[in-house]
């Protein structure tokens, strides 16, 4: 079960939003996919950067909700990623740290999925 790659959890229906978008259209795009975490892509599509439900609690103590903050002043910008031929047991040490969103990238750097701790945990209950 250790060995299952990461390719048969991801998501693939990801959501994102580009660089120099507003905090809150990356919130608006969030409640209206019904996801608690979201993408921010360069324009070439490339990863820069994971924002959770969790920033924006951050962001909404210390800011006007409705200002124009952008994206990049909150989201996380050392995003640990994975790749689709990562295992299963692989995802252990990220997921022990505390990451509970794992972007799944290309050998570009571009998103191709999501894991998430729920995708995992999900996974898991269904093995037994």
């Amino acid at each position: 079960m250790n060995n299952v790659p990461v390719e048969r959890l991801m998501s693939t229906d990801l959501t994102t939003i580009e660089r120099g978008a507003a905090a809150a259209d990356a919130a608006k795009r969030m409640r209206e996919t019904d996801v608690s975490s979201i993408l921010v892509v360069e324009t070439d599509g490339t990863l820069a950067g994971l924002i959770t439900a969790t920033d924006f609690v951050t962001l909404v103590r210390d800011n006007d909700p409705k200002d124009r903050t952008p994206v990049e002043a909150f989201m996380t910008t050392d995003v640990v990623t994975v790749s689709r031929d990562d295992t299963v047991a692989e995802l252990a040490e990220p997921t022990a740290h505390g990451y509970t969103h794992l972007p799944v990238t290309d050998d570009a750097g571009k998103p191709i999925g999501m894991v998430s701790t729920t995708d995992l945990t999900a996974y898991l209950s269904r093995a037994k």
